[in-house]
């Protein structure tokens, strides 16, 4: 089952409902027996976890029973068996009466927001406080998958549930009939690409305008059957067609284009005249049938653009769920507006926020096809109907002239997007012209529908060389190329604009977005925006959400990783902010403020650039200079050649012209520390450590392997010192060589897992650059690196690569406060217990040929208690060590909270800090300074 903190993209949602339905479609048993299995795995779907959250089974009695759920002022679930899904409106009074019986004012308690009646085949979910009579959705279990927005209230982040969201079939089979049409024109070359373009685009909103009447007649279907017939005269037939809709002329419209009207908007200032083939215009009579009034323009748009834009392919799966649009949109722009409103006391206030509300500018600099736009249009339009409801509201209570009308309205036109791709551009355009007239029937009389209103606030442009807008806030979802491909993928010249114009270097690509988005929003501005997850990792968080951060933002509500659709399955992070807060920014503790920070889903006191929570709401962890020089990155060979098998290093071993063993060492991997029952090395390497070419070739044979192998490839390498000194490892790492002089073991661990994983290593063992080395050979530093307090803080200062754990000692190690014991005895504690579970451990592994990958997952499972318990003893000294109760010893937010105050206490030099022995004689390495 999932847990609290577990957020899931809309597609992972999905997923699991497709699974869910599955299990329970075939169920025919009674309420009681199943109801709470099936709510407990329906929350599960959701990324909930329903005891967690608060709800809470058969706990509230009405007079008219015991409620089967109830989740606060949340919701309240009334089920009923497989048998009732016929006749399930005869049990809504029930339902409702529960609802109406779950506020109690004298506790300050209000109804619940949600009523959900099910009886495991059929749902009905109602709003009641809103919409008394109607429920919001009615749908049948098969359906959830196609429905599951309707009960986001489901999840653990507050989300409210998306009503509006309009048939998932239909728009998919729409796009996918238009992406025939566009790929049939395209294979045999009918036109020039921005002609097809033009076209299929022009065609598809002339198809929606007949659905809602805009065009009546049904032009299009007589057109298009008349070329069917007079083949040779189809362009000029559907080519005139087009142009009458560019054309404010009156007298122009008879015959069969008597119900067209004046279009305008720039859709049609180029009619696109194509021949078509009769399957082609076969197609396009079959989509002039569909439900367009029923297509999702989110959808539809991101298919469209899958096909129109410059990577044309076949039609793509691939879109972002309104449910991920949300977390942007919700957080930047729904929530700071709708705690104004909450606010607003008075008409006169009212009706000044009113006004601001329809002056408020949206921009998305990487717009794609609009679908951003699109959903924070319908946002604002909803918050304009609200803020008119509490309007009239209070002018009937003052006795104000209750307002017609004649008040103003969220305008189209107030949105700004910008692409680098034309064709996306005008997909953008297409969506908001559709969804301005979708949404009309839940809002009052905006702008007309026709003329089309100009949307030229939407160019195509590189963002990040355009001048941008004035706006309000901006929102969206930046290209994702990694910054290893940013080269092949934009070339020189764009990289070297990149470099002169932000001064970071060559990062992600979506990072430069971030930089660019915080330096044009003025103070107590807000914006939104999806990033891969370099943005919170050390190699790009400098220039992205540090930069953010450093320069007067303040992050309001994140996600620090989730999974986003689409082949590659890329882990996104996603960041709202606010630029120097003022008194109407919304935050904690200043007027209007909509609650606290919220970090994947759960409140938290404040978030920092890494997106982690922070204990007092400011700063991030700093180097501690003591640290230097004990934890290492190992080294890299550069050159497969330096690499040897088992047999080859034998034989080079046996030799008797030299002792090999001093350059032929055990090479360890991270998979070997992971997997290997006794963390051994499985390969071995050449490694010539430091030494001059001279005193290397006292190794002939190791040395001719070499040679062979590896001169020949560093010889073509860019980096001078590669190619003079190609006998030695192209990072030797120096430092740590020195370190490690005179131990017999240092400590590894893996540099990338889903488990920190500490174990010893001889030192003949040569670690590879996937291990990170620390210069210990005692006991207790096991202990304390192996420690809850270690690994917390390990994943909360360190990068993170998918889900598992890239340790970066400069990152982890140089910021780790270690403890000072205030006795022998909370040392050797300490030794003790990290020496018996390394013998416990390596007890099972070997006995069972198991890695510690496999036997910690077993922990997890609750095998080898006695082993849990080791580690809990070892975490309890450690706390000890630190003066902290032994409640907080695996309490991983609390020792990360914990140990961030110290570090801060420490930089400041407000605590001594001397947490190693000094270390006489040559070849020491002295800390540069004392902090």
């Amino acid at each position: 089952m999932a847990t609290p903190s577990t957020v899931l993209s809309g597609p992972e949602i999905q997923a699991r409902i497709v699974r869910f339905v599955k299990r329970w479609s075939g169920y025919s048993g009674t309420e009681r027996s199943e109801a709470q299995t099936f709510l407990n795995e329906l929350f599960a779907a959701y990324g909930s976890d329903r005891r967690a959250a608060g709800a809470v089974f058969e706990d509230s009695k009405t007079s008219q029973g015991i409620m089967d759920l109830r989740w606060g002022d949340r919701l309240i679930v009334e089920m009923k068996a497989p048998g009732e899904t016929a006749q399930l409106e005869k049990h809504r009074k029930q339902a409702l009466d529960y609802w109406r019986e779950s506020s109690d004012p004298g506790s300050d308690s209000p109804a619940a927001q949600y009523v959900v009646l099910c009886s495991f085949h059929r749902f009905e979910i109602w709003e009641p406080g809103r919409y008394p009579t109607q429920p919001r959705a009615d749908f049948p279990l098969s359906e959830l998958a196609d429905h599951y927005e309707k009960l986001l209230f489901l999840t653990n982040a507050g989300d409210e549930a998306l009503f509006h969201i309009a048939d998932r079939r239909i728009t998919t089979d729409a796009a996918q009939i238009i992406g025939r049409v566009n790929h049939s024109l395209m294979t045999r070359d009918a036109a020039p690409p921005e002609v097809v373009q033009n076209f299929l685009l022009q065609m598809v909103w002339l198809f929606f305008a007949e659905r809602f009447n805009m065009i009546s007649g049904h032009p299009s279907w007589h057109i298009l059957r008349e070329a069917k017939q007079r083949r040779a005269f189809a362009p000029a037939l559907i080519g005139g067609l087009l142009w009458s809709l560019n054309q404010d002329d009156p007298h122009l419209r008879h015959g069969v284009l008597k119900g067209t009207a004046y279009v305008n908007g720039g859709l049609f200032s180029r009619p696109a005249v194509v021949e078509l083939t009769e399957t082609e215009i076969d197609l396009l009579l079959e989509a002039g049938e569909y439900e367009w009034d029923k297509v999702n323009p989110t959808i539809f748009g991101s298919l469209v653009e899958s096909f129109l834009g410059e990577k044309r392919g076949a039609l793509g799966a691939h879109y972002t769920h309104e449910a991920d649009i949300m977390k942007i949109v919700r957080p930047t722009i729904v929530q700071p507006w709708q705690a104004r409103i909450d606010a607003a006391e008075t008409f006169q206030e009212c009706h000044r926020l009113l006004q601001e509300l329809c002056d408020f500018k949206v921009l998305d600099p990487a717009c794609g096809s609009g679908n951003f736009l699109y959903v924070a249009y319908r946002e604002l339009r909803g918050l304009e109907k609200r803020l008119k409801e509490r309007l009239r509201a209070l002018a009937k209570e003052s006795g104000f002239p209750i307002p017609g009308d004649a008040l103003p309205f969220y305008p189209l036109g107030n949105l700004y997007g910008i692409d680098v791709v034309q064709a996306a551009v005008q997909v953008a355009q297409l969506t908001l012209w559709m969804g301005h007239r979708q949404v009309a029937a839940d809002f009052e009389a905006a702008e007309r529908f026709l003329p089309l209103t100009n949307l030229e606030a939407l160019r195509s442009q590189d963002a990040l060389k355009a001048d941008w807008p004035e706006v309000d806030c901006v929102i969206g979802n930046p290209p994702f190329v990694g910054s290893q491909h940013l080269r092949s993928a934009q070339g020189d010249e764009y990289l070297d604009f990149l470099k002169d114009t932000f001064g970071v270097g060559i990062k992600d690509f979506c990072v430069y977005w971030f930089r660019k988005t915080h330096d044009h929003l003025k103070p107590g501005q807000r914006a939104g925006l999806i990033g891969t997850n370099s943005i919170r990792q050390p190699s790009a968080r400098a220039a992205s959400l540090g930069y953010v951060v450093d320069h007067g933002g303040v992050i309001t509500d994140a996600i620090s990783s989730q999974v986003w659709p689409g082949e590659a399955k890329v882990h996104v992070s996603i960041a709202n902010w606010v630029k120097e807060p003022g008194e109407a920014s919304g935050l904690p503790g200043e007027p209007g403020a909509p609650g606290e920070f919220v970090l994947d889903g759960e409140l938290v006191s404040g978030i920092s650039s890494r997106l982690q929570a922070m204990s007092d709401g400011s700063g991030d962890a700093v180097s501690l200079s003591v640290n230097r020089d004990h934890a290492f990155q190992g080294p890299i060979p550069i050159g497969a050649g330096f690499i040897l098998d088992e047999e080859e290093a034998q034989r080079l071993l046996a030799r008797g012209d030299a002792d090999y063993r001093d350059v032929v060492r055990p090479y360890l991997v991270g998979d070997d520390i992971a997997d290997d029952p006794g963390q051994r090395a499985r390969r071995w390497v050449i490694d010539f450590g430091l030494r001059a070419l001279e005193e290397a070739n006292a190794y002939p044979a190791a040395m001719e392997i070499v040679r062979e192998r590896v001169k020949p490839i560093r010889e073509t390498n860019n980096r001078k010192i590669y190619k003079e000194r190609w006998w030695l490892f192209g990072e030797p790492r120096r430092a740590m060589r020195l370190a490690l002089e005179g131990k017999e073991r240092y400590i590894s661990c893996q540099g990338q897992g889903k488990r920190a994983l500490f174990i010893w290593t001889d030192a003949w063992t040569c670690p590879s650059n996937l291990v990170n080395v620390f210069a210990f050979d005692d006991d207790y530093s096991m202990g304390i690196l192996s420690s809850a307090a270690h690994v917390a803080w390990s994943w909360a200062q360190s990068g993170t690569l998918k889900a598992d754990l890239r340790y970066s000692p400069s990152n982890a190690f140089m910021t780790f406060p270690w403890p000072d014991p205030v006795t022998e005895e909370q040392r050797e504690r300490i030794a003790e217990a990290s020496r018996e579970i390394i013998a416990r451990r390596q007890q099972i592994c070997e006995t069972e040929q198991i890695g510690l990958t496999a036997l910690y997952n077993q922990v997890d499972e609750g095998a080898y208690a006695d082993l849990k318990k080791l580690h809990l003893e070892l975490d309890k000294a450690v706390a000890a060590a630190y003066g902290w109760s032994a409640s907080v010893a695996q309490d991983h937010d609390e020792l990360v909270a914990r140990l961030l105050k110290l570090n801060q206490e420490i930089a400041e030099g407000k605590r001594s800090y001397s947490p190693f022995p000094e270390k006489t004689g040559e070849g020491a390495l002295q800390p540069m300074f004392d902090v």
